[in-house]
């Protein structure tokens, strides 16, 4: 029986060890938390920081794995790379590669070398973002997170300099990304890449919620994408370049896209499944099922390129639902939403009785709801439905839900 070695066991990535266990795979978890969601479906779990990929070599040296990964999450692609190098199992990616794609240094680095637009940046600490040379609003981010913890929307380099310490303390790097803010809306491409040529396999929507501060937190993903309507070759001609320039193999690749006035940019790109249950979307839309290819892949399989099989769902949401901070008195049980007949996938994060938390970055999230639908009429019956099924209540019976003003 091989050993598969799986790092993250959120709600993310429970598919996969539900894959790997049909497969008739010995699964092994590493997640820092002591009761992670995908914990009782590991063989075995070591609660172990996927971010610290020396304490994750020194402990999977011992274990025989014959493979590695993740999905869903960006920072642990680095170490599945490390771990894989370190002791001679299969990766897509090379240590070097999958730095390149988790570090934005390096990220924006190589998207000025080689001509695809990304926006203006610097790398700052502290009082160095004092020395901001544009004008109008700006973003700063830590160079090594995800989730959007520590990226603000500021008004001044003297704003972006006094939340320096707060964006710093999320990332192991003592320099943050400081980047001109491009009013746009966000586009995502999920791709699999075979030989280096990349196929695109679907373009979302990224619909993110409206906050003066807290950007870039995503409120759902629709599918098909009505930002890059008319510009799809444009993006897989750039999905090619970052391929390139990148020297990506093979893999999967998701890249978000900011669409303004000033055409198209690249905002950041990763090496996975994306974390918006792309592994139940992709299937739905294209028939390539991209969660057994992975998992291929990390054991040294063969994978074929992705080819459609029958005609797929023309529509599709992922809702990720976020609620105002205060006390959750009542959440329509998770079976209710499952029993609805469009629902392809559907977990909670929260618990009845729990505080939640203000609204700050993507770790506030509710939990998510996938919809299908064989077009976008049919898809605003389904989510009228499911609206009034779905409710989150305070102790007071009042709707908890953050709007998201787009559908």
């Amino acid at each position: 029986m091989a050993r598969l070695l799986i790092l993250g066991g959120s709600n993310c990535q429970i598919s996969a060890f539900r894959r790997a266990k049909s497969l008739g795979l010995e699964t092994v978890l590493f997640d820092y938390l002591e009761h992670p969601p995908a914990a009782e479906l590991a063989d075995l779990h070591l609660p172990i920081s996927t971010f610290d990929w020396r304490e994750c070599a020194r402990q999977a040296a011992g274990l025989k794995l014959d493979g590695v990964m993740t999905m869903g999450t960006d920072q642990p692609v680095f170490t599945a790379a490390y771990l894989a190098q370190r002791l001679g199992l299969p990766s897509y990616l090379s240590k070097e590669q999958a730095l390149s794609v988790t570090n934005k240094a390096l990220m924006k680095k190589i998207l000025t070398q080689h001509g695809i637009p990304t926006n203006p940046y610097r790398l700052a600490e502290g009082e160095e973002l004092l020395r901001w040379p544009y004008a109008g609003d700006l973003v700063i981010k830590p160079l090594d997170s995800q989730g959007q913890k520590g990226v603000f929307r500021v008004s001044s380099p003297q704003e972006a300099a006094r939340l320096y310490p707060q964006t710093a303390s999320y990332s192991r790097c003592k320099k943050v990304l400081c980047e001109r803010y491009y009013p746009s809306r966000e586009v995502t491409v999920s791709a699999w890449v075979h030989g280096g040529q990349a196929t695109v396999l679907t373009i979302t929507d990224r619909v993110t919620f409206s906050h003066p501060r807290h950007i870039g937190v995503c409120a759902a993903h629709r599918y098909p994408s009505r930002y890059a309507a008319g510009q799809e070759e444009l993006l897989h001609t750039l999905t090619q370049r970052i391929t390139d320039a990148f020297g990506i193999p093979r893999g999967p690749l998701y890249i978000q896209y900011l669409f303004g006035k000033e055409g198209v940019v690249v905002n950041e790109l990763a090496c996975r499944i994306g974390g918006a249950f792309e592994d139940v979307t992709i299937p739905a839309a294209t028939g390539f099922d991209i969660l057994t290819a992975v998992l291929d892949g990390a054991l040294g399989r063969e994978v074929s390129p992705p080819r459609r099989i029958g005609k797929g769902c023309g529509s599709f949401r992922v809702l990720l639902p976020f609620a105002r901070p205060g006390k959750l008195a009542y959440l329509t049980p998770l079976e209710d939403i499952k029993a609805l007949p469009f629902v392809r996938d559907a977990g909670y994060n929260v618990r009845q009785g729990q505080v939640l938390p203000a609204f700050e970055n993507a770790g506030a999230r509710l939990g998510h709801i996938v919809l299908t639908a064989t077009d976008e009429r049919q898809m605003q019956s389904h989510l009228n439905i499911l609206h009034q099924v779905f409710q989150v209540l305070d102790q007071g019976g009042n709707d908890m839900l953050l709007p998201v003003g787009e559908e």
